[in-house]
């Protein structure tokens, strides 16, 4: 007869056991209401991949992959994937490293004689963690005064990267997005791989994976089985075009079953190793200093991390060209899930409402509503004092503060504001989704207004359109340049209102913010800030944007502008 002792120990055991957390077994139906939302006969649609437990376990499409036949959308339907394609570069780098071909440390220099030019050394690992100091070449070539539909070679992205040598930023420093970084690491893997990109990831990672619906685009040719990109109108849909210039990540279309191996390889690997995927999986290194896993961290293979509801949850989107993507993996749980969509519009939402039925014994309860908060009476008058414009100095964007009904309003754009709620005499909580406070500082001058989310906070400072300074056009007219792009810069005086006029593109219209700062109304040219010399006079600017490091242009002397103006 067992003894007491060992029949309590047995029982608790078995009750621990049963009240172990676990995920669930989910049912297509309860998978169908998620999507329901496409689940149409004449919209453009989505597929959902689901793998779990290192099975793929669901796939499915709703809606239409072309409206035009009435063709719908299936599991094997293939989508563009987009900046997604980013990890399969990152694997097959670490794959050669595996194999001893290549160390992620090497100076880029050593393969590549294109950057031979460069001052320092920069990384393989620093061109994958987006710390190379290298410019984004879409933005670069927007602001060079290229046409987005404009071929652009290979030779002349190089040549407009050897002009950033002359004066690169030190590489590892600070992370910023850059497409030119890829490109490189694309024509390494051929170099080292002795074939074509393409047949590379093709050869050493889709065929051994058996992902043979993803295929690689280099001409815009037919794909079978390709699903349609679309974006909304206000009636019905409009075809969206793919621009196909291959200076920058290669085309990748695919599906969602097949992004369910590549998930089950990061998982259970038999490629790489388990080291491997570790490394994968690394947060980026930035200035010698691995950055903290908070929301948004970067990771090597250029996913990123998110605290689901105190899961751990990595994820990788893509929205562009009427197509939208999102992987998302739980690395502790075994389980992933991809979707895929043709209606321009984002659709991740979904890939994490259908993982949160495996998941739901592991999450934590849902927020519950906040407590009520002790607000503060301010009159009409002390309101008024916060309204106005205000310039984010740091992300070159404008907000606008104004009152209706007595309530403080937060305004992004048109449509879209929201209320702030006083606190006290200078101190407000934004009504939105987080934790978000404002605060005001009318004793400074200009006024300053601070915005704290999390623990990060964006300073802006109040500034008047009409004031005086913006008045003298004629000191900020004459030509400029820089030796970043061999594109003539002339800033004119359109009927009162400051522009830049470059060669075949539009004149850039430039709307005054704080003193000698101007904002332009197109993409990549966000801040326009002149500099002046000892005697006042403007001598440059510094052009700001996100994708490249601030550009100083100078400005021509006098003698030179008049002698450009007749010739």
């Amino acid at each position: 007869m067992k003894s007491v002792l060992t029949v309590l120990v047995l029982a608790t055991l078995v009750g621990t056991y049963g009240q172990k957390a676990h995920k669930k077994q989910i049912t297509p139906a309860q998978i169908d209401s998620v999507f329901a939302t496409w689940a149409n006969t004449d919209t453009p649609g989505i597929a959902v991949g689901v793998l779990n437990n290192g099975e793929v376990v669901y796939t499915k499409g709703y809606g239409l992959a072309n409206l035009e036949h009435q063709i719908p959308i299936r599991p094997d339907t293939k989508f563009h994937i987009g900046d997604i394609a980013k990890e399969f570069t990152v694997y097959a780098l670490l794959l050669l490293e595996q194999r001893g071909q290549i160390s992620l440390q090497d100076d880029i220099r050593k393969h590549m004689p294109e950057l031979a030019s460069f001052p320092h050394a920069i990384s393989i690992e620093q061109l994958t963690h987006h710390t190379s100091g290298l410019n984004n070449l879409e933005v670069s070539k927007t602001l060079a005064g290229w046409n987005m539909q404009e071929v652009f070679s290979k030779e002349q992205a190089y040549k407009m990267i050897g002009y950033q040598s002359q004066n690169a930023p030190a590489s590892g420093e600070t992370q910023q997005f850059t497409d030119a970084g890829f490109m490189v690491l694309e024509d390494l893997i051929a170099k080292i791989g002795k074939t074509s990109y393409s047949e590379f990831v093709t050869k050493e990672i889709f065929g051994p994976l058996g992902m043979t619906h993803s295929v690689f685009d280099t001409t815009g040719a037919v794909i079978p089985a390709m699903a349609q990109g679309y974006v909304a109108q206000k009636e019905g849909y409009a075809v969206a075009g793919i621009n196909h210039e291959h200076t920058l990540l290669t085309d990748l279309y695919s599906t969602v079953g097949d992004m369910c191996l590549w998930a089950k390889e990061l998982q259970s690997p038999t490629l790489g190793t388990k080291q491997l995927v570790a490394k994968f999986d690394g947060l980026s290194i930035v200035n010698n200093t691995t950055v903290k896993e908070t929301n948004l961290a970067l990771y090597t293979g250029g996913h990123r991390f998110w605290n689901f509801r105190g899961v751990k949850k990595l994820y990788h989107i893509e929205v562009a060209g009427g197509y939208a993507s999102k992987l998302i993996r739980y690395p502790e749980h075994d389980l992933a899930l991809v979707v895929m969509g043709n209606d321009g519009a984002y659709n991740g939402y979904a890939a994490t409402g259908a993982s949160a039925l495996y998941i739901e014994n592991f999450l934590d309860p849902m927020p519950q509503a906040p407590p009520t908060i002790a607000v503060k009476k301010l009159a009409g008058p002390q309101l008024a004092n916060f309204e106005g414009d205000y310039w984010d100095t740091d992300n070159h964007t404008i907000r606008k503060i104004r009152t209706v009904n007595d309530t403080l309003r937060y305004v992004r754009g048109p449509g879209n504001e929201s209320a702030l709620v006083p606190l006290g005499n200078t101190s407000f909580k934004m009504i939105t989704r987080g934790e978000v406070m404002v605060r005001f500082d009318t004793k400074t001058t200009p006024k300053t207004m601070q915005v704290t989310v999390g623990d990060q906070t964006f300073r802006s400072l109040a500034y008047n359109q009409n004031a005086s300074w913006s008045k003298d056009l004629e000191a900020f007219t004459g030509n400029y340049h820089t030796p970043l792009f061999k594109t003539p810069y002339s800033i004119e005086n359109h009927n009162g209102e400051l522009v830049i006029v470059r060669p075949r593109t539009k004149p850039v219209q430039l709307s005054p913010t704080i003193p000698d700062t101007f904002m332009g109304n197109q993409d990549h040219f966000s801040s326009i800030t002149f500099q002046r010399d000892p005697k006042g006079e403007v001598s440059g600017f510094l052009l700001a944007t996100q994708g490249v490091t601030d550009i100083l242009f100078l400005k021509a002397a006098k003698t030179n502008q008049n002698s450009a103006k007749t010739r």
